[in-house]
């Protein structure tokens, strides 16, 4: 078996690059008027009361997983009928 070299060269990266001059290319953090190290986020008030009511679910959906967890550990679960019919039908029709 034998491989073929091949010669690859970096012409169509050193054209894109020869069109623009480099200080044109790129601004600066200085130009931009940004201190290095600076970054930073600002949430919007409904931004943050979302994401407050969203670890509130979390919290909460844990702790219903726990509750129904013991309950089905001491054997004492019950699920009710009406909503699991409704689902069992809602998941045949699909």
């Amino acid at each position: 078996m034998s491989i073929d070299r091949v010669n690859i060269s970096n012409a169509g990266i050193d054209r894109s690059q020869s069109s623009q001059p480099a200080e044109s290319a790129r601004s600066t953090d200085k130009d931009r008027g940004v201190s290095g190290g600076s970054d930073s986020i600002a949430l919007s008030l409904q931004a943050s009361e979302l994401n407050r009511l969203s670890k509130t679910a979390d919290e909460s959906h844990g702790q219903r997983l726990e509750r129904v967890r013991a309950q089905l550990q001491a054997g004492v679960y019950e699920a009710p009928t009406e909503d699991l019919a409704q689902r069992l039908i809602d998941f045949n029709l699909k």
